[in-house]
C-alpha cells in the first residue's frame, strides 16, 4: 500500500514568539513598542521628584497664608501706619486733612510734662513690681522644691498659677470690687482691726501702690515657676555637700541656688520689663489713670491722647517710643542669651 504523500513530513513548527498570532497584521517597525534606554529613565525620576516637592512646598506655603494674612493685618500694618502717623499732625476726626511734620511729635513727647510722668510711673511700677515678684517668687519656689515629691505640693504648685491664667480685665475688675471704698472687703477687715478706710484708687499717695500690688499677684507665680524650674535643675550632690559642710539655708541659698537661678531669672526680669510696658487693662479698669496723673503710665497716655483728644499722630508717636523701648530691650535679651550659649 502506497504511504500518504505528507506522511513523512515533520509538522510545521509553530509561530515564533514575534510573529503574530492569526490573522492580526504584523506590526510596522514605526508601531513597535521599544522600551525606554537607561538615560531616558535617570531623566524621568529627577523630573518627577522635583515636581513632588514643589507640590509639596506650595502645599506647606497654603498652610502659612493664615498666618500670614494675620500678621500683615494685624502687625505689620499698624505698626507702619502708626509710624506714618507719628510723623504728621493729625487728627482723628480730620485725617484726610493731616499735615506732615516730620518727627516733631517726638520732640514734643520729651518735653511734654504729663508724658515724662507716665514714664515715671511705668519706671516705678516695673521696679517695685519685679522686685517683690521676686523676693515672694524665691521664697514660694523655695516651699514648692521642698514639696516637689509629696501630693500637696503639686495641688498647690496647679492653684498657684491661677492668676496668670485670668485676663488682667478680670483681675481689675476684681480687686476693684475688693478695694471699693464702700463695699469693699479690703476696707471692713481693715475696720475690724480699728483702722480707718483707705482709698485704695482714690488717695494719689497710694493709687499707685495699689495697683503694683495688683500687678505684681498676677505675675509673681510667673517668677516663681522659673525659680523652681532653676532649682530643680541644680544637682542633688551639691546640696548634699552642703549639708556634709555644715552650710546653714542661708549659705546654700547664696552660694548654690542663687547662682544656678541666676540666668534664668535675669531672662525673666526682662520678659516682665517688656510685659510692663504694654500693661494698660488694670490702671484702665481701675483708677483711669487718676487721682491727676498718679497712675498714668505710656500706654494710658498714648489712648488718651488718641481716643480722648483725638490727636492720633501725637498718641502714635507715644506708642513708637513705647515699641522702640521693648525692641531695645528683647535685642538685649537676644544677645544674652547668645553670649550664654557661648560660654
Amino acid at each position: 500500500m502506497q504511504r500518504p504523500a505528507d506522511a513523512g513530513k515533520a509538522p510545521l513548527a509553530s509561530a515564533t514568539p514575534n510573529e503574530p498570532s492569526g490573522n492580526a497584521p504584523a506590526k510596522g517597525p514605526a508601531e513597535r513598542e521599544t522600551p525606554m534606554s537607561a538615560s531616558e529613565i535617570t531623566i524621568a525620576r529627577p523630573a518627577s521628584r522635583r515636581l513632588a516637592r514643589s507640590k509639596d512646598r506650595m502645599e506647606r506655603l497654603m498652610f502659612l497664608v493664615p498666618a500670614g494674612v494675620y500678621l500683615v493685618a494685624l502687625t505689620i500694618f499698624p505698626f507702619v501706619y502708626s509710624v506714618y502717623l507719628s510723623l504728621h499732625q493729625a487728627k482723628l476726626t480730620k485725617l484726610h486733612r493731616m499735615r506732615f511734620i516730620g518727627f516733631d511729635n517726638y520732640a514734643e513727647l520729651f518735653t511734654d510734662s504729663l508724658f515724662l510722668d507716665a514714664c515715671r510711673n511705668i519706671a516705678v511700677l516695673t521696679v517695685a513690681s519685679i522686685t517683690v515678684e521676686i523676693l515672694i517668687g524665691f521664697f514660694a519656689a523655695k516651699v514648692f522644691f521642698s514639696l516637689r515629691e509629696t501630693r500637696i505640693g503639686a495641688v498647690l504648685r496647679s492653684a498657684s498659677i491661677m492668676p496668670m491664667m485670668i485676663t488682667p480685665i478680670c483681675i481689675g475688675l476684681i480687686f476693684s470690687y475688693i478695694f471699693n471704698p464702700n463695699l469693699g472687703i479690703a476696707n471692713f477687715l481693715l475696720g475690724e482691726i480699728g483702722i480707718s478706710p483707705l482709698g485704695w484708687f482714690s488717695d494719689p499717695s497710694l493709687a499707685l501702690a495699689t495697683v503694683i500690688l495688683i500687678n505684681s499677684w498676677q505675675w509673681t507665680p510667673f517668677m516663681m515657676l522659673l525659680m523652681l524650674a532653676g532649682l530643680m535643675s541644680i544637682p542633688a550632690e551639691q546640696y548634699e555637700a552642703a549639708e556634709i559642710e555644715g552650710a546653714k539655708w542661708y549659705h546654700i541659698a547664696a552660694w548654690i541656688e542663687i547662682p544656678a537661678i541666676r540666668g534664668i531669672v535675669l531672662v525673666g526680669i526682662i520678659l516682665r520689663v517688656i510685659d510692663n510696658l504694654r500693661l494698660f487693662d488694670i490702671v484702665y479698669v481701675t483708677t483711669r489713670g487718676g487721682p491727676g496723673s498718679s497712675t498714668e503710665i505710656v500706654t494710658f497716655f498714648a489712648y488718651k491722647q488718641d481716643f480722648q483728644y483725638f490727636q492720633v499722630g501725637y498718641g502714635s508717636a507715644a506708642a513708637v517710643v513705647i515699641l522702640f523701648a521693648s525692641v531695645i530691650i528683647t535685642a538685649i535679651t537676644v544677645k544674652y542669651l547668645r553670649s550664654a550659649e557661648d560660654d
